[in-house]
């Protein structure tokens, strides 16, 4: 069975405007919290996702482990998606 990961809700925590980058903390369906980093270009306004981390409340939802792994970078595309549709919506 493969990982979907599903956003229930996004809140952007933080903004730098001058260096165009900004931090958003999504929570997934099953539970697990995450901040994504974002890089918006001064230039053209794209936004695009540079990083994901697990915050430690609950196991990680592919290998179970309890500390530091980094398993959500190969859906971050994915989650930072929805995490950008939640907030602009």
């Amino acid at each position: 069975m493969a990982y979907d990961p599903q956003v229930v809700e996004a809140t952007k925590v933080s903004d730098n405007p001058k260096n165009g980058l900004f931090e958003v903390v999504v929570v997934l369906k099953d539970r697990t919290h995450g901040r994504i980093f974002f890089e918006r270009n001064l230039e053209s306004g794209e936004i695009k996702a540079s990083r994901i981390s697990r915050l430690l409340k609950e196991p990680c939802p592919i290998c179970r482990k309890d500390f530091l792994c980094n398993c959500l970078d190969r859906y971050l595309d994915n989650i930072s998606g929805q995490a950008l549709q939640k907030i602009e919506s």
